[in-house]
């Protein structure tokens, strides 16, 4: 099981107060884990990746990945005390289905405006890879470099849009290429007895949308919280989501929390999306398929 954070607001943040400093920051989530399901693996080592936008809307953002630990990589730790961006994503992988440890495989994805990655599994992906690969179009097809099914989840969700080059998108048309995207998802898989574990993020650099999904209608999905407010800031070397005023300028979306400040963050429910208007709006909304339950528990902070 990965860990991935994404981060969008008004004002840039040096990509160090999200990776590197926080006392639970992607990095150290990299090493210590406390909310993974399986725990038969308990680091994320088999490499990670950054990814970020500057402020020309439409265009693509930038990717940096490598198949080292992120916690031993000396290059992003130069990065991180460099770079400032209002849209960033992040993942430290843990391979899953026995898919190598290669830059191809790691996430974030890009496409065009488009930026995608996974925290998860699709279960029974070899059962239904020739049917993923035969239902996508010539391009997204050959637009595949790796052999993970998170990279196929992503080819997937392309196919489910109109005209994935366009530069920009509607956080409308994002949100129903996701549920889409699950759905077909559900169909292949119908019969499957392994659970597939369907965290999802998707930006163009403008809307972001998110994914908590699980198939089943009993279970817990992979965790996944949220905070937001007036700034993400070190408060006396400490850091935490601060509520200046009532507007949303911040959206942080994590696997884990990233601080200790408990009222700072809220679990996204299972088998829900969370969308992120370019407005920095927070809309949450509930996928009611065959797998939706109001009454399942939610996770809680240890």
């Amino acid at each position: 099981m990965c860990r991935f954070l994404l981060y969008k607001s008004t004002s840039p943040i040096l990509l160090a107060d999200l990776l590197t400093r926080p006392a639970h920051s992607i990095i150290m989530q990299s090493v210590i884990n406390k909310l993974r399901i399986d725990m038969t693996m308990p680091m994320n080592g088999d490499g990670f990746g950054i990814g970020w936008y500057d402020d020309q809307p439409g265009t693509a953002g930038c990717l940096f990945t490598s198949t080292l630990p992120a916690w031993s990589n000396m290059n992003l730790q130069r990065l991180a005390e460099k770079v400032r961006s209002r849209m960033v994503f992040a993942h430290v992988r843990a391979t899953t289905g026995g898919t190598a440890t290669s830059e191809a495989n790691c996430h974030p994805w890009q496409f065009g405006s488009l930026m995608w990655m996974h925290n998860g599994n699709i279960g029974g992906f070899e059962k239904i890879k020739r049917r993923i690969q035969n239902s996508l179009s010539e391009e997204i097809f050959l637009s595949i470099k790796g052999t993970t099914d998170s990279e196929h989840s992503f080819a997937v969700f392309l196919n489910m849009l109109d005209d994935p080059h366009k530069p920009v998108f509607t956080y409308q048309e994002l949100r129903t290429a996701m549920l889409k995207t699950i759905a077909q998802f559900n169909e292949w898989l119908d019969g499957e007895e392994q659970l597939s574990l369907m965290n999802f993020a998707v930006t163009d650099g403008q809307s972001v949308v998110c994914a908590r999904y699980v198939t089943s209608a009993h279970l817990e999905a992979a965790s996944l919280f949220y905070s937001s407010g007036s700034e993400f800031q070190a408060d006396g070397g400490k850091y935490r989501m601060v509520k200046a005023n009532k507007r949303e300028d911040v959206v942080v979306v994590a696997s884990e929390p990233l601080t200790y400040e408990r009222t700072d963050w809220l679990a996204i429910p299972t088998n829900t999306l969370l969308v992120i208007t370019p407005k920095l709006n927070v809309h949450l909304h509930p996928i009611k398929d065959k797998n939706w339950n109001p009454n399942r528990g939610r996770p809680k902070l240890n």
